[in-house]
């Protein structure tokens, strides 16, 4: 194989997205409707699909019963893209 060959696969990778999914910082910006940040505002959940899983806020403990955590502007959470959703995985 020569050089130039080994030179133009190497480009095709460059090309190529990477595979699995990246994690995502996210930050409540409204909670009426419950409102992701992305990328410093570029990117909003509403309007793009969001789904938020159940234990994603957090819990904590209050005379003896297991209650969760509201969200609150300004929190952060990690997120991940499923498709074209945006899929709250827990608080930061």
């Amino acid at each position: 194989m020569s050089w130039e060959q080994e030179f133009a696969g190497a480009m095709k990778e460059l090309g190529k997205k990477p595979s699995g999914t990246a994690l995502l910082e996210g930050t409540v910006v409204s909670i009426a409707p419950l409102t992701f940040s992305l990328y410093g505002g570029e990117v909003m959940a509403p309007p793009m699909p969001l789904a938020v899983t159940e234990s994603a806020a957090g819990y904590t403990v209050v005379s003896h019963s297991i209650q969760k955590l509201p969200w609150h502007v300004g929190d952060r959470a990690a997120c991940a893209m499923m498709g074209k959703t945006l899929v709250v995985l827990g608080r930061l």
